[in-house]
């Protein structure tokens, strides 16, 4: 494999390398490396490779999986074949409604020959016929141990940057390649765990200046929840309050408020005062 994996994940996928049943669920937290497992699984049995695509048709992972991708991929698979073709779909869980259905189908009536494996970060919002129907193994978070010799590995020796990119993406072995390999990406993604912890931290009209620089962002107003969920949740590892636990729950409810549309500006403005 190109990327590093838990030990524990290694000796799953090396098993599943062997015997590859016909529908397979990998999940685990972004960065972990899910596509990338996913498609080693599949080797040159790759046959095809869905992804959540937005309204021009280009990938995008707040789009969508449309029901006309998996119509498509329904009248592929019903071809007989005597070599075996394995389908990815990544980010299963952005399949529309009908979308679902139509896989569930698919799922039912699997044609010859013919293997799926799904990857995504929330499992819990695929139909629970479709999970029940898949074979399900998690993706581990690689150790810190793991994740400093990485970093090494990519060539990166400048502590400074070594140590921005274990705080940012401490076992995430997909997301530390994705930062050491755009300087943009990575001072941008920087930037974002410095508004983090003005969002924490800050006065509260510091607060509410920086939520307005957000407000037309809500991708990036996720990633700031996100980064900020971070840096609580290693406070909360090395020094346990009841007020970080506190404010953990309240950015939860503020991140599912927004992603359910809710307005990103007054969803954070809650969040503040």
């Amino acid at each position: 494999m190109n990327l590093l994996f838990n030990p524990v994940s290694a000796r799953a996928l090396d098993a599943l390398k062997n015997k590859l049943p016909q529908s397979l669920l990998l999940h685990g937290v972004p960065g972990v490396g899910l596509a990338t497992a996913a498609k080693w699984l599949a080797g040159s049995e790759l046959a095809d490779f869905l992804s959540p695509q937005d309204a021009k048709g280009q990938h995008s992972a707040s789009g969508t999986i449309s029901v006309e991708m998996i119509r498509s991929l329904y009248e592929q698979t019903r071809s007989r074949s005597k070599r075996r073709q394995i389908v990815i779909i990544d980010d299963a869980d952005r399949m529309s409604k009908n979308a679902s259905a139509a896989f569930l189908k698919l799922l039912e009536e699997p044609g010859s020959n013919i293997h799926f494996i799904l990857t995504s970060h929330r499992p819990q919002l695929l139909l629970a016929t479709i999970r029940s129907r898949v074979q399900q193994t998690a993706i581990l978070p690689i150790s810190a141990e793991q994740t400093r010799e990485y970093i090494i590995s990519l060539g990166i020796t400048d502590a400074t940057k070594t140590a921005q990119l274990e705080f940012l993406a401490k076992g995430l072995p997909a997301e530390i390649s994705r930062l050491a390999s755009s300087d943009a990406t990575f001072a941008e993604n920087a930037q974002i765990i410095n508004d983090a912890r003005t969002l924490l931290q800050a006065k509260p009209y510091e607060q509410l200046l920086l939520i307005h620089t957000y407000k037309q962002d809500r991708p990036r107003t996720l990633q700031l929840i996100d980064a900020a969920l971070t840096i609580l949740r290693r406070s909360l590892s090395t020094q346990p309050q009841p007020t970080t636990v506190r404010h953990i729950q309240k950015l939860l409810a503020t991140r599912e408020a927004i992603n359910a549309n809710g307005n990103a500006a007054l969803q954070l403005a809650r969040f503040v005062v």
